[in-house]
């Protein structure tokens, strides 16, 4: 068999189209020589004196150009000679599965490498081991089954058999898989999108704590009473969350009532009163305070306040001196604070008067 190969070669083939073929590959080795040794170290050079992580990309780049234009050089003077059919068909299966190889590593390439950028710029680094491996095990996987499909897809080999039977299977694994994979790409954007990181005080519909660890698939808080409480990356997503540590002011809304009894002169100093308090406290920002309505037993003031600081514990401190303070105020000037009272007016009508029984 190799001797008929051999006999064919020789016999099909002139002394010129010998000359073409070793000529290309003479001139297309020798343009790669020279791009080596006289531009691209000067680029490289250059550019590494000033971008160092630039360069690493540019030499990646340049490596996989030069590998696809030498797989070009050898497929074009090949094409110079007569093949028998046996020898064309495997040229063409190797020139086919080198340039998927090399696509197939410049795309790995370039997503991981601008993944990896973004995660430099990132502040918080906890997962992003973890996060980039996940990224790489899934790009690898997806642009090797394309290329796999691709080749064969070439080589006229009929896929639709196997395509049909992957989308069968593939159709039953994500139904079984589904929140798995939702979890997983929720926690992609948890990552991206940041609405919260460990440490935040959040809350969840009807539940509070403090974000503990977030996982590929769950994310775990510590509650005010102690236990903790899991949630699913996806119910995170897809809920509204408060994150309370991003909070840079808090805005206090609270109420008091004063008896019916209280002269008009001293419900027009109330809000003064309170304003005043108010003013006098550090992290304070006072708004408003108005006779708001006419309560069931009581008349009623609304005051509204910021306090510029994100703790809790604070707010209370600053809340608890207004409360003291309004008390002892109230008590000088002989406000009284309403509580539930009901009165009972008895006129003569409706009294009934017991009859004397030795009348």
């Amino acid at each position: 068999m190799f001797i008929e190969i051999f006999r064919t070669l020789v016999a099909e083939n002139t002394l010129i189209s010998v000359i073409n073929f070793l000529l290309m590959i003479a001139v297309g080795w020798g343009g790669i020589f020279l791009y080596n040794k006289y531009i691209s170290c000067k680029i490289h050079d250059r550019v590494s004196a000033r971008w160092p992580d630039v360069d690493k990309f540019l030499l990646q780049i340049d490596k996989r150009l030069i590998a696809l234009i030498k797989i070009s050089i050898i497929y074009t003077a090949f094409q110079q000679l007569f093949l028998p059919d046996i020898i064309e068909q495997g040229v063409y299966l190797f020139v086919l599965i080198a340039t998927t190889f090399q696509f197939v590593i410049f795309i790995q390439f370039v997503i991981i490498y601008f993944f990896k950028q973004y995660l430099a710029r990132q502040e918080d680094t906890a997962d992003q081991d973890k996060l980039l491996t996940i990224t790489e095990s899934f790009t690898k996987i997806v642009t090797w089954i394309i290329a796999v499909v691709f080749i064969l897809d070439n080589l006229n080999i009929r896929i639709s058999g196997l395509l049909a039977g992957l989308g069968v299977g593939g159709i039953a694994l994500g139904i079984a898989s589904q929140s798995i994979f939702q979890d997983i790409f929720s926690y992609f954007t948890i990552f991206i999108d940041k609405p919260f990181e460990i440490g935040d005080y959040i809350m969840i519909g009807e539940f509070r704590g403090v974000v503990e660890y977030i996982g590929i698939k769950s994310t775990r808080l510590r509650s005010l009473t102690g236990e903790q409480l899991v949630f699913s990356n996806t119910d995170l997503t897809s809920s509204r969350i408060h994150n309370f540590r991003r909070m840079r002011r808090r805005r206090i809304n609270f109420k008091f009532g004063v008896t019916y009894d209280t002269p008009l002169e001293q419900l027009k100093e109330i809000p003064g009163i309170v304003k005043e308090i108010i003013e006098t406290k550090n992290k304070t920002e006072f708004d408003r305070a108005h006779f708001h309505a006419y309560g069931d037993y009581s008349l009623i003031y609304e005051v509204i306040f910021y306090v510029q600081d994100k703790d809790y514990a604070t707010y209370m401190d600053i809340q608890q001196e207004i409360n003291f303070e309004l008390k002892e105020i109230f008590k000088e000037k002989n406000i009284s604070f309403a509580f539930p009272t009901q009165t009972i007016n008895l006129t003569q009508e409706n009294l009934v008067v017991p009859k004397n029984k030795e009348e």
